[in-house]
């Protein structure tokens, strides 16, 4: 499948449709709903943050790469979150003691 968003800046101000981010992420729409329902990706009216891909992306690596279900990896992308969440207040606590 050829990525329809090749070449596209994915940042914070760029959006995606339901149908972009399924290509994009090589996700089915079903899938993507279940992330949805999930609480993995926020919901939106059809228009999502670019930075949704990355997201989506990584949660089908993990679904496919552990072979589970949506819950578990909605488990291990949650668990994921908090790690870089501690790891950035690891990194600003050490700046600031330099």
């Amino acid at each position: 499948m050829t990525d329809i968003l090749e070449g596209l800046l994915l940042d914070e101000s760029g959006v995606v449709t339901h149908a972009e981010l399924c290509g994009s992420a090589r996700v089915t729409p079903a899938e993507l709903d279940a992330l949805i329902a999930l609480g993995v990706v926020p919901a939106h009216a059809d228009r999502y943050p670019a930075v949704c891909v990355g997201l989506v992306r990584r949660a089908a690596r993990l679904k496919r790469g552990l072979d589970t279900d949506w819950e578990l990896v909605a488990v291990i992308m949650d668990l994921l979150h908090e790690i870089d969440d501690l790891h950035r207040e690891v990194r600003g606590l050490k700046a600031r003691l330099r």
